[in-house]
């Protein structure tokens, strides 16, 4: 009983909270806010934006009052303390921080605060029932809450469910938890589904054509995405570095110039507000017609530029759905320059290998194709493509608070933990240690 309250029932109803709050935020912030403003004359829907980032860093400094760390890395960065705590008085800051960047056009999602927002969820259900089902329970239902959050707001339940027991690390997965992750990520994602309807980035039309052209494309996509994650990880990380030497004020104001005239920019390019969001418009976009590659590959650049603009300018959303974009950019710029935009299936792997690679999340990626696509060969070109992507993207991520891999001592604490004996925990860690060797 005591194992099926950790593992299935708890979850779930972590799962179905995360869930609604989740759709009620997307729903408020993208699909009426940012609709309401893209409908607005001329070029006014890119005036917001140049408040945006000033109105996320008053919500930073009189509601979280705390800056740092950025709240992509909280769970993290608690996962990684035994005792760590998720600070839930930063909560409302942090959302609020999020939701006025999101809704003034910047290029950024509600990824960050839905996952830290499930993540508190689980830690609060740990905290009333640790007693009954004892600590490394109740710390999962944390874990099982940041991949309810990731399902909801990226309408993945497969991607959710790897996100909390794999970000924490660069090459490594906390298998362990898998199960109370699984059933509060379909929970989450189920729940979004029924409130509100999911919002998927790239919807498979048809199955491609497998031929030998095919098989190129995805090669040249994985290598594309590789390449292309690793120089985004690269930005983010020099960008940080500048900003910590500038004025958060002067970075929010500037910023927001940058956002409002890539804003415009991209809408006299192509006639839509591409850069609003976490990509859901640019998506659709490309969904709607074939485009002249020079046009892909220009949109595309303002479109990333408006993600790091927001990284460095202070704000207050995540860049997980936009680092998928990129990859469906790239993936329909090679299927435009092979001629095999027939199927959008290039544009979906591009999505997965430039998420997988970007965030060292690779098993995500690999679940994404495999779910969008239903087919089992296109699941495993899917598997070798964000193998790729990984190979190119070396040692880099986009997350500054992800380890490596855990370490023996910490294996050993868990099967500890789990009750599985110390010997059972000796060989854990002695494997462990001879794997990072």
């Amino acid at each position: 009983m005591r194992s099926v309250l950790a593992s299935l029932v708890v979850p779930c109803a972590i799962g179905v909270a995360t869930g609604a709050c989740v759709a009620g935020a997307s729903h408020l912030v993208e699909d009426l806010a940012l609709a309401e403003l893209a409908k607005l004359p001329d070029a006014w829907p890119a005036l917001p934006s140049l408040f945006g980032l000033l109105l996320t860093l008053l919500a930073v400094r009189w509601v979280t009052r705390v800056a740092r760390p950025a709240t992509a890395e909280v769970y993290i960065l608690a996962y990684h303390d035994p005792h760590g705590r998720i600070p839930l008085r930063q909560l409302p800051g942090r959302v609020l921080a999020a939701a006025a960047t999101v809704a003034s056009g910047g290029s950024q999602g509600l990824e960050s605060p839905s996952a830290l927002l499930g993540a508190s969820f689980g830690q609060i259900a740990g905290g009333r029932l640790r007693s009954v089902v004892g600590a490394y329970h109740a710390r999962s239902w944390m874990i099982a809450g940041a991949s309810a959050g990731i399902a909801a707001v990226f309408s993945s339940p497969g991607v959710g469910m790897m996100y909390g027991i794999e970000v924490p690390f660069r090459r490594d997965v906390d298998a362990p938890r898998l199960v109370p992750a699984a059933v509060a990520a379909a929970a989450s994602y189920a729940t979004r589904a029924a409130l509100v309807g999911p919002s998927t980035l790239v919807t498979l039309r048809m199955e491609p054509t497998l031929d030998v052209l095919l098989l190129v494309g995805c090669l040249l996509t994985a290598v594309g995405c590789g390449i292309g994650a690793r120089l985004f990880a690269l930005a983010t990380e020099e960008l940080r570095r500048l900003a910590s030497r500038m004025s958060a004020v002067v970075r929010a104001a500037v910023g927001g110039v940058l956002l409002a005239t890539l804003a415009f920019t991209a809408h006299e390019l192509s006639g839509a507000w591409l850069t609003f969001g976490p990509g859901y418009v640019a998506a659709r976009w490309l969904e709607g017609g074939e485009h002249a590659i020079g046009l892909l590959a220009l949109t595309m650049l303002v479109r990333t530029a408006g993600t790091l603009t927001c990284v460095w300018g202070g704000g207050g959303g995540g860049v997980f759905t936009s680092l998928a974009v990129t990859g469906v950019f790239v993936g329909e710029i090679v299927a435009q320059a092979l001629g095999r935009s027939e199927s959008n299936f290039l544009p979906l792997l591009g999505s997965a290998i430039f998420l997988g690679a970007g965030y060292r999340i690779p098993l995500a990626g690999m679940l994404l194709v495999a779910e969008s696509s239903g087919s089992l060969v296109l699941t495993m070109i899917g598997v070798v493509g964000v193998a790729i992507g990984q190979v190119l993207m070396g040692p880099r991520s986009v997350s500054d608070a992800q380890r490596e891999r855990r370490t023996p001592e910490e294996l050993f604490d868990e099967a500890a933990q789990r009750g599985t004996g110390a010997a059972s925990a000796r060989s854990d860690a002695v494997g462990a240690g001879r794997g990072s060797r």
